[in-house]
């Protein structure tokens, strides 16, 4: 046993986190499986069983730094070898030391995007190649990546999540389990040796049984009825691709073989899908269209007795049908459903809706343009000006230089050190060998809520889910650490209702406190906006900025008289154009009947079109047990 076994938390000591120990033994078993996730909130010991892997295995876990440089991770020119022999020599990077190893990363979403690619691309693969100024080569990495994240920070794109083949998520624990992890922290905490040795026959077994799997691996059997399961689940849960396909099939063979079968079984496919499918999961396509029912044969009437009396039949009244009818068509015109115009309501107050986990509808891993002053956040990466932020790699400096990158101009004048002139110096450097630094850093969001407030929002009660779905979206904005104002438009204007701040408790009560009622002037909203966010914009030069207008999309409030108001806002949106500003439309409608202003006002816009129910992440939360028992 290795002395970081002794001193990680054991593997068997982990309270609960089935499914996350399931993946990383199939992952240790099955050298096919090359990538796992854990996800979950903050605190939830992903880390700690992540770490535990060493006390199950003969591999040492390699722990990969978020802020590593593409030479650390992969490789670049040996300094110290060039200087002497005067031609470039390669320097093998971390992920050499990964090779037959465990490679552990933490907060693996915090890390930058092409630099992960990069790396997913070398461990799915098995090779390093390292093409980086005058060096060309390459070198062996047989690893297993196991990497956490906490989602309620940031998530991953579908395409890196598809990447990794098996991914676990960890469930909130119950009071029980809670109070049996407080009591073994406090046994580890002062005592780890006697505690690991209180746990070392169950980690030996987990051992012994994770090395039985790898040689009855290939012995494994799987039957075409089976195969055509695994098939028929991807298919039912739209995963891309056949990445899906690929690893719950590894995967239901390593979970046979850790159960000492030789044969692949219907619950093997079952517990496979658990750990394969739902990161996989598509939600952008339609469900499928229910089955037609069977026809019925038409009933036959029950022959009557001849003798059994008849109740006689009542001729129809026709007064009072005639007079049940126009009271009908009376009502109906009384109470249109949702006519285009809607006259002016007695204005209302609405509670807050329920609030729920929003999906991410901006768009994922944007860039900003270079040299940009933009306020710290979560959501893109973009590069710093001002000398802050990760340092992610150099370029050839376009003038004078502040932030020189020592690394890369020593490794640029490495190669010529023996043609040039030393004066007793160790290393010559020219001006042609200077780089700097590109420092990287993430950037939040400047997010306006231009929400329609007015009475046609409060038929149904929509204005309580309208208010729930922006709560929510201003809660998830705040933990992008992103700037978020609102404004709101009823009877004939619209009106800033809270200025773009951080405060999300400031929001809430100002949010709480929009009235609801009277006439839709969309047009007048439409104006007010464009005045803001284009000054805004200018004001705040290289920031991402979003308007997300929330409405069912139909005016009544028409800024020139006589005009038709809803023809009106669609030439405007037309028109519009803030420079540097992104619109998103949220379609408020709900209902029968349902109108497409909303969608129509998002094309003309070009706008991010959603629906408000399809902002709700925990609608499609389902998981793929559904898929399996159906």
């Amino acid at each position: 046993m290795s002395a970081e076994s002794l001193t990680a938390f054991p593997f068997t000591a982990v309270v609960g986190m089935d499914d996350a120990k399931r993946a990383l033994q199939c992952a240790l078993s099955n050298p096919r499986i090359r990538t796992v996730l854990i996800r979950g909130g903050e605190g939830s010991a992903k880390t700690t069983l992540a770490r535990a892997c060493s006390g199950i295995s003969e591999k040492r876990i390699v722990n990969c730094p978020l802020n590593v440089t593409d030479e650390q991770l992969f490789g670049g020119l040996d300094i110290e070898k060039t200087l002497k022999s005067g031609h470039p020599e390669m320097q093998p990077g971390l992920l050499s030391r990964a090779h037959h190893n465990i490679l552990y990363i933490d907060d693996v979403n915090l890390m930058d995007r092409a630099m992960l690619s990069g790396l997913l691309d070398c461990v799915l693969s098995g090779t390093v190649r390292v093409e980086r100024g005058p060096i060309s080569a390459s070198y062996p990495c047989d690893t297993v990546l196991v990497a956490t994240m906490n989602p309620e920070d940031s998530d991953l794109s579908e395409h890196m999540l598809d990447r990794f083949d098996l991914c676990a998520y960890i469930p909130p624990m119950e009071e029980k389990e809670r109070r049996l992890v407080l009591t073994r922290n406090a046994e580890f905490a002062t005592n780890p040796a006697s505690f690991t040795q209180k746990f070392l026959q169950d980690q030996n077994e987990v051992r012994t049984k994770i090395d039985r799997a790898e040689k009855i691996l290939p012995l494994v059997t799987i039957s075409d009825e089976l195969m055509n399961v695994i098939s028929e689940l991807c298919v039912k849960v739209g995963a891309d691709g056949l990445r899906g396909d690929i690893a719950m099939l590894n995967c239901a063979e390593s979970l046979a073989a850790l159960n000492g079968r030789d044969e692949v079984m219907k619950k093997d496919i079952e517990e496979a899908a658990v750990l394969c499918l739902p990161h996989r999961r598509s939600y952008d396509q339609p469900p499928p269209p229910p089955p037609e029912p069977p026809e019925e044969p038409p009933e036959e009437e029950p022959p009557q007795d001849d003798n059994e009396e008849q109740p006689p039949e009542e001729p129809p009244e026709e007064d009072e049908g005639q007079e049940q009818e126009e009271n009908d068509d009376d009502k109906n015109e009384e109470q249109p459903p949702e006519p285009p115009d809607l006259p002016d309501l007695e204005e209302m107050m609405f509670e807050i809706g329920r609030e729920f986990r929003v999906i991410d509808y901006l768009d994922k891993n944007e860039r900003l343009p270079a040299r940009t002053k933009t306020r710290k956040g979560r959501r893109a990466m973009a590069q710093s000006a001002d000398g802050t932020g990760r340092y992610a790699r150099s370029r050839i400096p376009d003038g004078k230089t502040q932030d020189i990158a020592f690394d890369a101009t020593i490794r640029a004048a490495a190669p010529y050190q023996k043609v040039r002139s030393s004066d007793k110096v160790s290393i010559v450097i020219e001006p042609s060998d200077i780089r700097e630094k590109v420092r990287e850093r993430r950037s939040g969001c400047t997010l306006l809520f231009l929400v329609d407030a007015s009475g046609s929002l409060g038929v149904r009660k929509r204005m309580a889910t309208v208010k729930g779905a922006i709560l929510s979206m201003l809660k998830d904005s705040y933990v992008k650490r992103d700037r978020i104002g609102l404004m709101a438009f009823r009877r004939e204007s619209a009106d800033m209702i809270l200025p773009p701040t951080k405060s999300v408790e400031y929001s809430y009560k100002r949010l709480e406190e929009l009235p609801t009622g009277g006439k839709t002037p969309l047009g007048e909203a439409l104006v007010r906006v464009d005045e803001y966010m284009t000054a805004y914009a200018r004001c705040h030069v290289g920031e991402r900025c979003f308007i997300i207008l929330v409405t069912d999309g139909r005016a009544n409030v028409p800024l020139q008289e006589g005009v038709n108001a809803n023809d009106e806002v669609q030439k405007m949106a037309e028109d519009l154009s803030i420079p540097h500003v992104g619109w998103i439309v949220v379609d408020a409608g709900m209902g029968f009947p349902h109108f497409d202003n909303a969608e129509k006002l998002a094309q003309k816009l070009g706008a991010k079109y959603f629906k408000l129910e399809d902002l709700d992440a925990d609608r499609f939360a389902q998981g793929v047990k559904s898929a399996i028992e159906s």
